[in-house]
């Protein structure tokens, strides 16, 4: 299960190149299975296969991240010395010393290395049994972008505002409209218009739509319904908005704003939020200006690759560690979390939850 770092780059090019060379195949493939398959068990079948992709990346990933333990010389440092925390960034020769005692602590929790009193030491108790997974389930190219990061995470020896650390959403919005294309976060915008059952009449409301979501559910809304997409990356927007000007005059509009801090005036029938609530440093803030935008009854769709605590098996940490790489990334949240914030503002409010990263929030 261990990646070869030194290809990466020609895997990435050659997976985006395959996804246009395909995209035909896959139409005709789709438009087959939708006339034999029962709606419900395809929503199933998608869910299934996110969660199955989600946790075939944590094995892989602790595995690399063991691996770049040796490689970035910090465990046979660690074998040999048995170093004090503070004493660990001046025995490892790389510039970034902050990234070195992110990775210290990380493999702490995650009980690779164990303190000995004051001291640290590689756990030589530590196991990893990797449950072999369903390979048919797996949406290979959602984990061809963990590789890149794991790739670019060397670069962050050097300093986190390497050039090469390309996953910012404001700087590096090419590299994320690739990465949006993918069949996972593709399932992730089907599952939400299948569930929510989003019709023609819908008001619609993204936050952190990025560059494919606006097309996608102004297909499904125009011309009665209204589709509101925000995110902070002018330019994932700028792409967004050459996709749909040609094919809609009306009926939508995208803004370049932070939503952590503006609360739209209009009221939306749902609000989609994939993959962007852990990047919210207030989640009671987050949450507010959410269910404050929709109607009683409204619902808001929340996907994450998971929600802490759904499935014992993630190794939240080594996912948190990676993620890290991006200035905006705070954490995961658990379904407790996100209850106990709705619950002190005051909102009532059910919760419908789909596999171990989607929750469906009701307005009352």
């Amino acid at each position: 299960m261990k990646f070869d770092s030194a290809k990466i780059e020609n895997l990435v090019e050659n997976s985006f190149e395959m996804n246009n060379n395909v995209s035909a195949l896959e139409e005709i493939i789709s438009e087959v299975v939708n006339d034999i398959v029962p709606s419900e068990t395809k929503l199933k079948k998608k869910i299934e296969m996110i969660d199955s992709t989600v946790e075939y990346l944590n094995y892989e990933l602790l595995v690399t991240f063991i691996k770049q333990g040796v490689e970035f010389g910090i465990f046979p440092i660690i074998a040999k010395y048995h170093p004090k925390l503070e004493e660990i960034p001046s025995l490892v020769k790389y510039p970034n010393k902050q990234f070195i005692l992110d990775y210290i602590k990380t493999a702490l929790k995650l009980g690779i290395l164990k303190y000995d009193d004051d001291k640290i030491k590689i756990n030589d108790d530590f196991e990893l049994t990797i449950k072999m997974p369903k390979f048919d389930k797996i949406i290979s190219d959602y984990v061809m972008k963990y590789n890149f990061i794991t790739h670019v995470s060397r670069y962050a020896l050097i300093s986190y505002n390497h050039p090469k650390i390309a996953i910012s959403f404001k700087k590096d919005p090419d590299i994320w409209d690739m990465i949006l294309s993918s069949p996972y976060y593709a399932f992730c915008r089907e599952i939400a218009s299948d569930y929510l059952k989003i019709g023609g009449e819908d008001y619609i409301l993204d936050v952190g739509c990025g560059s494919r979501s606006p097309k996608y559910f102004m297909d499904i809304v125009y011309p009665k319904g209204y589709y509101m997409g925000v995110d902070i990356s002018k330019g994932l927007l700028q792409i967004a908005e050459s996709r749909i000007k040609r094919l809609y005059h009306d009926s939508y509009d995208l803004k370049n704003i932070d939503f952590n801090e503006v609360i739209p005036k209009e009221k939306y029938d749902y609000v989609i939020c994939t993959h962007t609530m852990k990047y919210a440093p207030s989640l009671k803030q987050f949450l507010n200006n959410m269910v404050s935008s929709i109607y009683s009854g409204g619902k808001i769709f929340i996907s994450e690759e998971f929600i802490v605590g759904k499935n014992e098996n993630i190794y939240k940490d080594v996912f948190e560690f990676y993620n890290r790489l991006n200035k905006r990334f705070v954490g995961y949240y658990s379904e407790k979390d996100i209850v106990d914030a709705l619950k002190s503002l005051g909102y009532e409010f059910k919760i419908d939850r789909l596999g171990n990263g989607i929750l469906v929030i009701e307005k009352s």
